[in-house]
């Protein structure tokens, strides 16, 4: 009896603490955030969340660029963990579409608050700019600076860089009431 009691003891410890492990692990996923901004208007468009299985200490963004001599493409990759996190066209002559991530939920899925967390503003990173353009990036951050979503993101990590590009899928007499702003925020 004695020993069918310590078993028991036992197995209620080791079942609690993997339920707890379990709960630590996932409250704090290793997620991405895409942000579709009007190039135009600088109006918030829509969102992407992905949620990774691994994590890394570090988050790089490479681009891989076939340019649109008629038909081009760029890529964007999750370097740390070789994964695509974007996948366009650029068309010359054209319109070009967005492949990955395949939907964006509508702006209107998104919550807006009234205060900010307060963090510093946020360091820019262009993961592809071929022009070398200089813009106004905290002018176009207001767009999606008081979504609820991204201060959470921006408080999990203060110290992330705010990625983003200019897609522009149609190039040469392109249009720009189609072209959309790409941030990428990392938890």
């Amino acid at each position: 009896m004695k020993y069918l009691l310590f078993f028991a003891v036992l197995f209620v410890q080791i079942s609690c603490d993997s339920n707890s492990d379990n709960y630590v692990i996932n409250q704090n996923p290793n997620k991405v955030m895409l942000l579709k901004v009007d190039y135009e208007t600088n109006t918030f468009e829509g969102g992407n969340e992905t949620i990774f299985p691994s994590s890394t200490s570090t988050f790089t963004v490479t681009n891989q660029v076939i340019p649109p001599a008629d038909f081009g493409n760029i890529k964007l990759f999750y370097s740390e963990l070789n994964t695509k996190i974007f996948d366009g066209d650029i068309i010359w002559m054209g319109d070009g579409q967005i492949h990955f991530p395949t939907s964006f939920l509508s702006a209107n899925q998104y919550n807006f608050i009234n205060t900010l967390v307060p963090i510093a503003d946020p360091v820019f990173e262009n993961v592809y700019n071929p022009d070398n353009i200089n813009y106004n990036y905290s002018e176009i951050f207001n767009a999606i600076r008081y979504l609820e979503i991204v201060n959470q993101y921006r408080a999990s990590n203060p110290n992330a860089t705010v990625k983003l590009f200019l897609y522009t899928p149609g190039v040469g007499i392109g249009d720009p009431s189609q072209w959309k702003w790409i941030f990428i925020i990392k938890n």
